[in-house]
C-alpha cells in the first residue's frame, strides 16, 4: 500500500518535470538542410548595418544591446535568452535564419514580421557580435 501512495506522486512529478526537461534541455540546432543554408544576402558593411537596427528593434530587449542574453526583458524569462556574442562564429548563418525565422519556446517566430532578406541580414550582424 505504501508504495502505491509513494509512487503516484513520484509520476506526477516526472510527468510536470521531466518531459519540459526532455524536451527543452538539450541544444537547439537548426535540422542539417536549413543550417547548411549558404547566406544569399553579401556580407558587406551596408547588409551588417542593416541587420543591427533589425536586432535593436527585435532583439534588443531579450538578448541585450551587445548580444550577451542581457536585455531588459531577460529576467523575466524562462528559459533565458541566448548569449548570441558567445554562439557567433561557433554556429551558421543558415543556423541562425532558421531559428529566427521558426522561433521555439519564448523565442518568437519572425518569419510573418521580417522578410527573408532581412533574416538574413540579421544574422550578418549577429556574427559579428563575436568581434
Amino acid at each position: 500500500m505504501s508504495q502505491k501512495i509513494f509512487f503516484k506522486p513520484f509520476w506526477k512529478w516526472a510527468i510536470i518535470v521531466l518531459i519540459p526537461v526532455a524536451l527543452f534541455a538539450h541544444e537547439w540546432n537548426a535540422p542539417e538542410e536549413a543550417a547548411q543554408r549558404p547566406n544569399p544576402v553579401p556580407k558587406d558593411a551596408a547588409a551588417a548595418e542593416r541587420g543591427q537596427k533589425i536586432y535593436t528593434q527585435f532583439c534588443a530587449n531579450c538578448h541585450g544591446k551587445d548580444g550577451r542574453g542581457d536585455g531588459p526583458l531577460a529576467a523575466a524569462l524562462n528559459p533565458k535568452p541566448t548569449n548570441l556574442a558567445a554562439r557567433a562564429g561557433h554556429h551558421t548563418d543558415g543556423d541562425f535564419a532558421w531559428k529566427i525565422a521558426n522561433g521555439r519556446g519564448v523565442m518568437p517566430a519572425f518569419k510573418d514580421q521580417l522578410t527573408e532578406n532581412q533574416i538574413w541580414e540579421l544574422t550578418h550582424f549577429i556574427q559579428n557580435l563575436k568581434k
